[in-house]
């Protein structure tokens, strides 16, 4: 037993004198346990991993006004985001993976870049198996723990529901006022309303009335589709139409009020005092269109074309995901204003005299000059793309909350104004004094396609991977186009190894404690080809010189690893050898205790605190074909070889579930070791050499300490509740008298 070996071997090393490259405390008394190993016995298929291997389906909707977007996945820890993936989704191309999430973490964020911008889904690890990405998606703040918080905004696109009715339910329209009635035929019918009127126009039935006097605002009319009503003049009366509207030279007065949802029509001009919403329909109007300052325009997802000039007193909001044309010059005047989310193209020219924004990754194009007079407030926001011919500005023009672009010709300002914040101004005339704090002037900005604008630089794709940049993560390099990070970016997980396999020993495991963190390269493909490591080794509980093994997948004998400079090991260390029966290499990390002191047999941080200070070793590994694991030496001698359990990760990768080529087949089945089919290095109880995917970087045993006493609760994670979180530091998870934490 350990027990036995250690009391030699321990004391003998004692007496070794040796150099440290560390402060090292005086050593105490081992306490070892009594007994053998605990009888429990692992239920079949149970994975001792604290973390489950998470299916993973996330597709971008048909219906997404962008076509590649870049997507963000977050574990999210004591309210904290901790980045998991960052990548890209196409409409061809889903997010299949699987990724590991600890027991105690029952919330994911995922973010994606839209077209219409950021979006957030605050979801269930489960939730992620079947998750489907659309621009529309608002975000719940008061939604339940534990359940999805992301709502699909009941909306046509973009705005309120259309009404709906049952003209059944109403009496012919002859004429009188003071009632709810129904056209369903033609009608020419007039009409003066002096009380509460309701008038349905059904489908197939259409309105022209001779004459219509509504002083009062006291008729509605609700126009249903395959209907028409056509008016002309002043109107006071309030409109919902799911039809077709055919208007002529119209005004509607501040008593009025219009809806639409499918199709207007208005020949001549088109002037209003009151709220005009075109919920995703079409508002075409021949002429010019005049909103007075206590009128207010909003296009909720719909185009609106106007064939003349566009003067804005009161308020024009141009919507997510609407479109708004102007064959004329625009015009805000001083009590206006005018907000473009999406797409607005003017053929003319435009002049502010009060406040523009042009937010949300929108799109504007100003065939003619753009001119901001003194109190003009101009803001270019959010990822959005602003064209002009020529810019004349009395005012700042500001950006914020990601670059946008400004594209012109000759810039002039006058005063001390200028442009400042997150703006990149794409002109030959852009000067020094023009450019304030944040401004660049590179015309490389990326901004992504989307249903409002064609994006900024997204055609560029340098590593030629079909990932464009600006969504590749690395467009320099064509076998990278996103990241994983299966600890959390810059979160470590924790392996823990049982040195005397294939005896089982004291089950301390604290022969080696083994911290890591990677990122991986992942290619256009979904597969992994290189990864970038942080290795920590906090503790060496085990009198062996044991050597930690890096395998990768490697088929064509290409893997190659580069250590950074590091003060504590040399990458000379390090052996590369490839099994060639298995397509795989080994990087053999010799000699590990190294990093601490020249003593082999010293025991490092499981007895006293020796090395408070822990070293971090870095490095990179590429030309990797899909897969890696790790292993160690026992003794540093080739041959004797301690994996960890079969991993479902590597189903795939048969080779990763197994011993390399070099392994002593002979210790299978000796001693306490009952490896049989998948189920290897594991005893007669199902219990392995290495437990490993800790999701912390939790302490360990005390030098003899059996995990089943540190760690009370690993034996109910183990018989009765496999996704409990048996490692923190709550519920009386830890026996903390029984466990190493260092200072």
């Amino acid at each position: 037993m350990k027990t036995k070996i250690y009391s030699l071997i321990f004391f003998a090393a004692l007496l070794i004198s040796c150099s440290h490259d560390f402060p090292k405390e005086e050593t105490a008394v081992v306490e070892y346990i009594d007994g053998d190993m605990t009888t429990l016995v692992v239920p079949s298929g149970h994975d001792l991993r604290p973390v489950a291997l998470q299916n993973t389906s996330i597709n971008l909707s048909a219906e997404s006004q962008a076509d590649l977007v870049k997507v963000k996945i977050y574990k999210i820890e004591d309210d904290v985001n901790v980045l998991l993936f960052s990548g890209f989704l196409d409409k061809e191309k889903s997010i299949n993976s699987i990724v590991k999430i600890p027991n105690h973490v029952s919330l994911l964020s995922v973010q994606a870049d839209l077209a219409t911008g950021t979006k957030e889904w605050i979801v269930t690890p489960t939730e992620l198996e079947s998750l489907v990405l659309e621009d529309d998606a608002v975000v719940d703040v008061d939604g339940e723990e534990g359940k999805s918080v992301v709502k699909t905004a009941n909306k046509t696109a973009g705005g309120d529901d259309a009404p709906t009715w049952t003209c059944n339910d109403y009496s012919n329209f002859t004429g009188n006022d003071n009632g709810s009635f129904k056209i369903s035929s033609t009608s020419t019918q007039g009409i003066n309303v002096d009380k509460k009127t309701t008038i349905y126009i059904c489908s197939g039935g259409s309105w022209k009335p001779g004459y219509l006097n509504d002083n009062s605002n006291n008729l509605t009319i609700y126009v249903a589709s395959g209907a028409t009503l056509t008016l002309s003049g002043t109107i006071n009366s309030t409109i919902y139409n799911v039809g077709t509207f055919n208007g002529t030279n119209l005004n509607l007065s501040e008593k009025s009020e219009f809806n639409n949802w499918a199709t207007a029509n208005i020949t001549g001009n088109f002037s209003f005092s009151t709220d005009v919403t075109n919920y995703g329909g079409s508002i075409n109007i021949s002429g010019s269109v005049n909103v007075s300052d206590k009128g207010h325009i909003d296009n909720e997802g719909g185009t609106i074309n106007i064939g003349g000039h566009t003067t804005i007193s009161g308020k024009f909001h141009n919507k997510e995901n609407s479109t708004t044309n102007v064959a004329g010059h625009f015009t805000v005047n001083s009590s206006g204003e005018f907000d473009n989310e999406c797409r607005t193209i003017i053929s003319g020219n435009f002049i502010n005299n009060q406040k523009v924004n042009f937010t949300n990754a929108s799109y504007t194009v100003i065939t003619g000059s753009f001119t901001n007079n003194s109190n003009g407030e101009v803001s270019i926001k959010e990822g959005s793309i602003f064209k002009c011919a020529s810019i004349l500005s009395n005012a700042k023009i500001k950006g914020s909350k990601a670059y946008s672009i400004i594209e012109t010709g000759a810039i002039r300002f006058n005063g001390n104004s200028g442009f400042e914040g997150e703006l990149d101004v794409c002109s030959s005339s852009v000067t020094a004094k023009m450019i304030g704090n944040k401004v660049i002037s590179t015309c490389s900005t990326f901004i992504s396609s989307g249903g409002c604008s064609p994006g900024y630089n997204n055609a560029e794709d340098a590593d030629k991977d079909g990932v464009v940049a600006g969504v590749d993560v690395d467009d320099n390099n064509p076998n990278v186009a996103s990241y994983n990070y299966p600890q959390g970016q810059d979160g470590y997980f924790t392996t823990l190894y049982e040195d005397l396999y294939p005896c089982m020993g004291d089950y301390d495991l604290d022969d080696l404690v083994h911290n890591y963190s990677y990122q991986e390269g992942i290619n256009n493909q979904g597969t992994i080809t290189s990864i970038k490591f942080d290795y920590k080794f906090p503790a060496m509980g085990g009198a062996f010189n044991n050597s930690f093994v890096l395998r990768v997948m490697d088929e064509d004998d290409n893997a190659a690893l580069s250590l950074e400079t590091s003060l504590y090991y040399s990458s000379t260390q390090i052996e590369r050898l490839h099994d060639s029966q298995n397509k795989t290499t080994l990087f053999i990390f010799n000699n590990i205790k190294s990093i601490y002191t020249t003593n082999t047999g010293a025991i490092v941080n499981t007895v006293n605190t020796d090395y408070a200070e822990i070293p971090v070793l870095s490095g990179t590994v590429t030309n990797i074909n899909g897969a890696y694991d790790e292993f160690i030496l026992q003794n540093g001698k080739m041959g004797y070889e301690i994996h960890p359990l079969y991993n479902k990760l590597h189903a795939n990768y048969s080779a990763l579930n197994n011993p390399s080529m070099y392994n002593d087949a002979s210790n299978f089945l000796r001693c306490d070791d009952k490896s049989s089919g998948i189920n290897l290095f594991v005893n007669a109880n199902g219990f392995p050499w290495v437990l490993n995917d800790l999701p912390m970087d939790l302490p360990w045993p005390k030098e003899g300490v059996s995990i089943l006493e540190a760690y009370p609760n690993f034996s109910v994670f183990v018989m009765s509740n496999s996704s409990l979180d048996w490692y923190s530091d709550k519920n009386g998870n830890r026996n903390n008298d029984k466990l190493k934490k260092l200072k």
